[in-house]
């Protein structure tokens, strides 16, 4: 929001922006799932990286709305392209080596990954307020760049390599095929329920807290040291889902997750604002915990052809 309107963009245009990304992607899940599905992931990686790239320029060279709405449309398909498509390629690629067992420390790493780059994004940040903003988006063309080079090396599945191009089924067969698997598989479409109502009640809390630390006058340093103390207490979270899965059964995993999200929100009842941050270490720990957890469940139910189809869907709720 700060750089926008530092392009002389108001609050409604900006909203416009934003309103136009979460249209795009909403109507492009589930078809970007599809085209990996049916093209192979390296090429839908590669592009996704190619449309942050589209997006970065137009951010730093824009001047006016239609170019915003250009470059938050393409940032749309860049996450749309990407998302489910990683971990698809990461668990095909797996299974092309017999490897799959590994998948839960995969997931781990990734999702690791994600949080340590997250922190180090708004710290960055936060050092570049505000007259530096523009550098945040050379550093995203950068990664970018460094990502094209990553996918350029990665092992494609061989049930991608040897099928020709005649072979391979049709986006329709791919859509026909991930939802009949959807409607017969009860234990998936439970899955994705129960991890949809998660998030969103974990969404919910965090979206509260933010109130409730402006509404109490949180400092600078306390909102850091927060914000610090969530992101390790993440890490450890994701670190101990390998050993979670090796311990747990699935359904005594799931009935952990329930039962410890139902009393940290009855907790929130109470007025006491350590118990408050409590609360909200605990939930963010739980919504970190869940990501890689779903991520092996999900690559477990669904095979190779309907792979990033269905987990564009999972990954976004039903």
């Amino acid at each position: 929001m700060i750089f926008l309107q530092q392009q002389g963009l108001s609050l409604v245009e900006i909203g416009l922006c934003e309103s136009v990304f979460h249209l795009t992607s909403f109507l492009s899940e589930v078809p970007s799932g599809v085209i990996a599905d049916r093209f192979g992931y390296r090429p839908v990686l590669i592009i996704s990286r190619l449309m942050a790239i589209g997006h970065a320029l137009i951010m730093l060279t824009a001047h006016s709305l239609g170019w915003f709405l250009l470059a938050f449309i393409l940032q749309a398909w860049a996450y749309n392209l990407q998302s489910g498509t990683i971990e698809a390629a990461q668990y095909g690629s797996l299974v092309n080596t017999q490897a799959t067992q590994h998948y839960p420390r995969v997931t781990t790493i990734l999702n690791t990954t994600i949080e340590v780059a997250d922190t180090l994004g708004v710290v960055l940040a936060g050092w570049l307020m505000p007259q530096h903003l523009s550098v945040t988006y050379w550093v995203y063309l950068a990664a970018a760049l460094i990502a094209i080079l990553a996918i350029s090396g990665l092992r494609v599945p061989q049930r991608q390599l040897t099928k020709t191009h005649s072979a391979q089924p049709s986006l329709r067969t791919i859509l026909r095929a991930a939802t009949h698997l959807l409607v017969t598989q009860r234990r998936l479409r439970l899955l994705m329920i129960f991890d949809a109502l998660f998030s969103a009640l974990g969404t919910t809390y965090y979206y509260y807290f933010q109130t409730v630390m402006t509404a109490q006058h949180f400092s600078g340093r306390l909102i850091t040291t927060i914000l610090i103390a969530s992101i390790a207490l993440n890490i450890v979270a994701i670190q101990l889902t390998p050993w979670l899965q090796r311990h747990q059964t699935q359904h005594q995993l799931l009935y952990g997750l329930c039962l410890s999200m139902i009393m940290a929100l009855l907790s929130a009842f109470s007025h006491a604002i350590g118990l408050l941050v409590l609360i909200y270490l605990v939930i963010n720990s739980l919504m970190a915990l869940i990501e890689p957890l779903f991520s092996n469940y999900y690559n477990q139910l669904i095979p190779n052809g309907q792979r990033a189809t269905l987990l564009e869907r999972c990954q976004h709720g039903l």
